[in-house]
């Protein structure tokens, strides 16, 4: 990628300038993202640069391609030059970030040559790449294909390989640290059930929602479809894990949910493990249906309760995170036999 873009690069430049502009070396691959940074929310950023002494790529990016969310294959991608453009400038001296971001630009230096892209398809990854007590931090990572550069001769060169414009990120207050703890969960009123029992008494019931997921690990008999008398739900201690709420570097599917054992070395994970607090379960007897069939529905309450991120045992210490005094976790429903 660093080669053939340099040539791209020198080509069309040396093109414009009938051999008399020598270029050793145009290589951005060591050059960060910058940005102006002056936006409340970073996901709204659409104009970013790498500056090499004085040399800068631009890169105009259309909106609505960064999300605090994991994407999927393929989903947030954007073509050149429209909606997005990506220029190469050439400048009389090296040049800062103040060019780019200060009210009223330097005067110096000034612009020796400039090459706009004709043609391109942008693709933006994005995935958690940490989470902390309090944030998901997600990583963009921003690439480009089918490159083609136009000079002001009009001559073009195209690169058709795939290169890494770069990576940028962004964070967001985890599930735990929402104005409401996991309200983001309430748009999923269920707890859907693991096929394969945690062991002959008890179940594990989970949620997942893009690259995280929640998890119960309850006695069966707490779910006994009996209706619990008002202000007396069954109660379960928090402790040892019971809750659990695990963020991932990945798409979270119901067998990483599920599995028992620890989750694939591919795959990095921040679990929060419930260590006190209590569960409450309130069970209501419905009406039946139209066969006659009686469902119970089962809701889950979260009281006082504490989450420790869990650390890796030796260098990284676990974290104890603030009380949840309480939130309404959804419901969970069984049939009469």
């Amino acid at each position: 990628m660093k080669k053939t873009l340099f040539l791209v690069l020198a080509s069309l430049l040396l093109a414009c300038n009938d051999g008399d502009l020598q270029i050793e070396q145009v290589d951005f691959d060591t050059v960060n993202v910058s940005t102006c940074g002056n936006l409340d929310d970073a996901t709204e950023t659409t104009f970013f640069f790498k500056i090499n002494q004085d040399e800068a790529l631009l890169l105009n990016l259309a909106s609505g391609l960064l999300k605090n969310e994991t994407s999927t294959s393929g989903a947030l991608t954007s073509t050149i030059p429209s909606p997005s453009d990506l220029i190469y400038r050439l400048f009389s001296d090296n040049v800062t970030q103040a060019y780019f971001c200060d009210v009223i630009p330097p005067l110096e230096p000034t612009v020796m040559q400039e090459n706009t892209a004709t043609t391109g398809d942008i693709a933006v990854e994005t995935k958690v790449n940490s989470a902390t007590k309090d944030v998901k931090t997600y990583r963009h990572t921003i690439s480009i294909t089918g490159l083609s550069l136009t000079n002001d001769k009009n001559e073009s060169l195209t690169d058709n390989t795939t290169f890494e414009y770069g990576t940028f990120d962004t964070s967001t207050a985890n599930s735990a640290k929402l104005e409401t703890p996991f309200s983001n969960y309430e748009a999923i009123s269920d707890f859907s059930e693991c096929l394969d029992p945690l062991s002959d008494d008890s179940i594990r019931l989970y949620k997942t929602i893009n690259d995280e997921f929640i998890s119960l690990d309850i006695p069966i008999d707490s779910l006994s479809n009996i209706p619990t008398e008002e202000s007396l739900p069954r109660i379960i201690n928090l402790e040892k894990s019971v809750f659990k709420y695990v963020v991932l570097d990945t798409l979270a599917t119901t067998e990483m949910a599920c599995i028992n054992s620890t989750l694939s070395e591919e795959i990095e994970s921040w679990h929060f493990d419930s260590t006190s607090g209590v569960l409450n379960i309130e069970t209501l007897e419905n009406d039946p249906d139209e066969e006659g069939n009686i469902s119970y529905t089962h809701t889950f309450t979260l009281e006082n309760l504490v989450l420790t991120l869990k650390g890796d045992g030796a260098d990284v210490k676990d974290v104890v995170l603030n009380e949840i005094e309480n939130v309404n976790m959804g419901s969970y429903t069984t049939f009469a036999n």
